[in-house]
Parts: C-alpha cells; structure tokens; sequence
C-alpha cells in the first residue's frame, strides 16, 4: 500500500472524478444514485450524494482516513454542518466560498476570541468583513458576537443563533495569505535637472605632414697638423696641440691648426 496511491483515490471521490476505482486499500463504487468509499473487508468510510442540492458527503469519524478526509472535503469546499442520524458519521456540505477567504473549522469560544481580537472590530464597524458566518444556508458577515454564562449569541443580518461555548462551528476567515497592497502616498522630492552633455566639436581629420629630416650631422673639425720635425717637443692629439715648453707643457686649442718648423720654410723657400 502506498499512501500516495490512497490519497489520490480519496481526491477522487471527494471530487467526483471517479465512480468506479480501487487499489490494494480503498475502493470507490456506485450504489443506487451515490457513492461509496470502502476501505479492507468493506468498511464503509464515506458516502457520496452528488443529487443533493447542494452536494453532501458523509465521512464516518475515528477511522485511519476520517481525518485526510476532512482535509481534502475543506479544500473543495465542503463544510462541516453537524453529525447525521448515526453519532459517529459527521456530514458536510458544499457552499462555494468568496476568493481570498479559508474556511475554519474550531469550538465556538475560538469564533467569539477572533471576534473581539480582530482589528476591524477596533475600527468600530457594524458588519465583521473579515469574518463570514454559513447562516441558513449562506455566508453572512457577522453584526455582533457576544457570551454570557458560557452561552454564545452570533448576530447576522439573517438574525441570532445560539451555540454553547465547546459547540463546533464552521466560519470563514480572511487569508493569511492574502496582501493588503497599500498605497502610500510620498512628498515628492527634489526636481532633478537632467544633465546636459556638451556636444564636442567633430574632429577635423589630420593631414598626414612630412617628417622633419634628421639634422645632418656636424661635420668634425679636421685634425691639427703638426710638423714631424719638431716632435717630440710638438704633438698634435684629439684635435689639440701639445708644446713642451721651459715652463711646462702648453695645449692649443683651436681650428685648421698647424705647428710648423720657420727653418724648414725657409729652406723650402730657397
């Protein structure tokens, strides 16, 4: 057996899908105009009344499946209304309820605790929107909820009923699920300017110059000559002229530098 498999027989019978199914622990069968949940050996565990006005289900309490059923009968909608002509069957009908409500099943002094604890009530109003009494048949919202000596007076537009405080009830709550989208309204800020860009000027195209020539380089000074007859008292070296003198050694600097011997011209004169 296989929980997953029971579950979705029961689906089934709560919503009509099936008439005729079964596996290894439940079975489902028609029978004269309703029909039936079996479970092992042929328990009766819930009969079906499709023909009623409006739809009704009767669910034999304290089984294995009493209470996975009560939970599958509340999300389709179908409510407890009382126990039927045998005291350990607890019988439900269906009343479509309003979106954005869920349906509470509890004792009810719980009913008369989320009256007076709920902020709405705070605000003074004259109906209860966010909590629905089925009265005759109806959702009605409540007018008032008050007790005395342990009896509860629930007031509706369709007038009191009576209930003791264990008695068990069926109401409709707003959801929890439900957002209360708020629109708050904000001083506006300060205006902010947008920002201007400052357009740049298009870019005119480059005309591709000519290189500048590499200056031509500097054309070196010519070497100093120097007489070979009067070295070793006359040199030339790097462009300068060395004489040894009496007094030291003297350095001519200069251009087209020449140190000649005045004998050796003359001869060459003669």
């Amino acid at each position: 057996m296989t929980a997953l498999d029971d579950l979705t027989l029961m689906q089934w019978f709560v919503s009509g899908d099936a008439t005729l199914e079964a596996n290894q622990s439940l079975r489902i069968q028609p029978a004269n105009k309703l029909r039936q949940l079996l479970g092992r050996r042929g328990s009766l565990l819930a009969t079906a009344y499709d023909a009623a006005m409006p739809p009704s289900v009767e669910v034999r309490r304290h089984t294995d499946y009493s209470d996975v059923l009560h939970q599958i009968l509340i999300d389709h909608h179908f409510v407890p209304i009382g126990q039927g002509l045998d005291s350990q069957v607890l019988c439900y009908a269906r009343y479509p309820i309003p979106d954005g409500y869920r349906i509470v099943y509890g004792q009810a002094r719980q009913l008369w605790k989320q009256w007076w604890t709920h902020p709405s009530h705070l605000n003074d109003r004259h109906l209860q929107l966010d909590l629905f009494v089925l009265a005759e048949k109806q959702w009605y919202p409540g007018r008032n909820i008050a007790i005395n000596s342990g009896t509860l007076y629930v007031e509706t537009l369709r007038g009191e009923t009576v209930h003791h405080g264990d008695d068990m009830l069926v109401w409709l709550e707003k959801d929890r699920d439900e957002v209360d989208h708020t629109c708050l309204w904000e001083p506006p800020g300060p205006k902010v300017e947008p920002i201007q860009q400052v357009k740049e000027p298009p870019m005119t195209p480059m005309t591709p110059t000519t290189p500048p020539r590499p200056a031509a380089p500097a054309t070196a000074a010519p070497p100093a000559t120097v007489d070979p007859t009067l070295a070793p008292i006359v040199y030339a070296l790097d462009g300068k002229v060395y004489v040894q003198t009496a007094v030291g050694l003297v350095v001519i600097e200069g251009d087209n530098l020449r140190a000649y011997s005045p004998a050796v011209v003359g001869q060459r004169l003669r």
